[in-house]
């Protein structure tokens, strides 16, 4: 067996020698450990962009009302959204569309109203096979008696509640036409929560609104006008048509009315008017969603939209 060599007794050319053999090792070593700490690095990191994105209901999704998802959906990243099923669920899946779903759409359909978010009309349509057929006959019904295009009275409904007849506000309005406790007590409705009679207050509140219109208010900005008093009150859009005067807008004009409403926001003009401050900007959203859920069934529903004379 040799014997272990003492370094005292290596001359100074063999020591450099083998220092040098240890310093290179050492190094490879190194070299070795980081290429490896790579590699699992990137590894990992492809699995995870390869790992499909789970979807279905999640466990222990809340059911939802009105305000938490305006639109039923909700944007949890570029890549995934939680939609509100049939039964008022959570469920996440893949967002394909988000281009085209995160602002408004430039596209214009038939009736030259601007078009909605795609997945928010994918979501409307859907709703429209699996919710409106409870529905349809009491807006049909109601709509028929106020002389109110059934379809408008159900784009607005689900406007107001998705066609939930057990949405509730924070606000306190409640019901699928989201009537106010005043509104109900003045049509004799003592459950808003019951569809058929929060459909026909809400059918009667809409006509009201339109008979208190002046005459020189024509369609179909009549009808766009009392859309907007349904959802702010007529008294704040009697100051919109007021300052749309002033502003030389024309306030009979939903088109002028439309750019004067969220001007009640601002103190240096609601100050001068009657009923003061309003969130003027609802109603020019309102009426624009309305308009759009009333395009999609026009498109989507076959038969006569002119109802009979109403019963006022």
């Amino acid at each position: 067996k040799a014997p272990a060599s003492d370094s005292s007794s290596l001359t100074p050319a063999r020591r450099e020698e083998e220092e040098q053999e240890g310093r290179v090792e050492m190094r490879s070593g190194r070299e070795r450990t980081m290429k490896s700490t790579m590699k699992k690095t990137t590894t990992s990191t492809a699995r995870r962009r390869r790992r499909p994105a789970a979807e279905g209901p999640m466990k222990g999704a809340p059911r939802l009302g009105l305000n938490l998802a305006l639109t039923g959906v909700i944007f949890l990243s570029p890549a995934m959204v939680l939609m509100l099923d049939d039964h008022g669920l959570l469920t996440k899946t893949r967002n394909a569309f988000v281009a085209s779903a995160s602002k408004w759409s430039e596209r214009q359909n038939p009736t030259g109203t601007q078009r909605l978010p795609y997945l928010e009309e994918k979501v409307f349509l859907r709703h429209v096979n699996s919710r409106l057929p409870r529905y349809k006959a009491v807006f049909q019904k109601e709509a028929q008696r106020r002389g109110i295009p059934w379809k408008l009275l159900a784009s607005q409904a689900y406007q107001e509640s998705r066609w939930n007849p057990r949405a509730v506000s924070p606000t306190g309005v409640r019901g699928i036409m989201m009537l106010t406790r005043n509104t109900s007590s003045s049509y004799g409705i003592q459950n808003r929560l019951d569809p058929q009679a929060s459909i026909h207050g809400g059918a009667r509140h809409l006509s009201r609104l339109l008979r208190q219109l002046p005459p020189e208010v024509t369609e179909p900005d009549r009808t766009w006008i009392a859309l907007a008093a349904y959802n702010v009150g007529m008294g704040h859009v009697k100051d919109a048509r007021m300052l749309a005067s002033r502003l030389g807008k024309d306030p009979n004009r939903w088109s002028g009315l439309r750019e004067v409403l969220p001007l009640l926001a601002q103190k240096e003009y609601y100050k001068t008017l009657p009923h003061r401050y309003a969130r003027g900007w609802e109603p020019v959203q309102y009426v624009r969603r309305i308009r759009g859920y009333w395009a999609l069934l026009k498109q989507n529903y076959q038969g006569p939209e002119v109802p009979v004379t109403p019963q006022l």
